[in-house]
């Protein structure tokens, strides 16, 4: 007999019937004089074992740290949409930790959406921002367009504090990505609002 088995809901109820209805419980070595009575209660135990396992199995899916199977996806839905499915042959272990890993994962810059993409598919992105000198090689302005793309100071539209959304362009291969749209999502789940992301995802 274990704490909370058939039997030891069994005993417990047994314990607080009304002292005189009905025979004593037998020790080991006795026989049992209430069969009838001992069959409804292991009935009863039953059931109640039945309802302590689906607690105890409930209580571990409250929390990502003890949640398991198909929990676990629905706790990421929650959190990420459709951005963050599980891997096919993904551990439970190894599907919790990315999800660890998202909830607090960098948002809003280069290298976030970079490591996203990491994550996601296995590959190194290659990342343009048209207004990156590093990228495009110098800024310029209206006077000389065709020097970093026309962009820099006195240009209408690129000014420091001004509402106009930036741009990037990724260039990324699927991998181990489930979807293309999986891509879209998590780069979406990343990328800062008002900034448009150019997508070419090969192969």
């Amino acid at each position: 007999m274990a704490t909370g088995d058939q039997a030891d809901f069994a005993r417990r109820i047994r314990q607080i019937l009304p002292f005189g209805w009905f025979p004593a419980a037998p020790s080991q070595t006795q026989e049992e004089k209430a069969p009838v009575l001992n069959g409804v209660l292991q009935g009863i135990g039953n059931i109640l074992e039945w309802v302590l396992a689906l607690f105890t199995q409930v209580n571990a899916q409250m929390r990502l740290a003890t949640a398991s199977g198909d929990m676990l996806g629905m706790i990421a839905y929650d959190y990420f949409g459709d951005s963050l499915p599980r891997a096919s042959g993904e551990t439970d272990d190894a599907y919790r930790a990315r999800i660890q890993q998202s909830l607090v994962a960098a948002k809003n810059t280069r290298a976030a959406i970079a490591q996203t993409l990491r994550s996601l598919t296995g590959e190194e992105p290659i990342i343009v921002e048209p207004t990156n000198a590093t990228d495009c090689k110098g800024l310029a302005t209206l006077v000389s367009p065709a020097v970093g793309g026309g962009y820099g100071y006195g240009v209408p539209g690129f000014y420091y504090g001004g509402l106009n959304g930036g741009q990037f362009f990724v260039t990324t291969k699927r991998g181990n990505a489930p979807s293309t749209a999986a891509i879209y999502a998590a780069i979406n789940n990343v990328r800062a609002e008002g900034v448009a992301a150019w997508v070419r995802v090969e192969g």
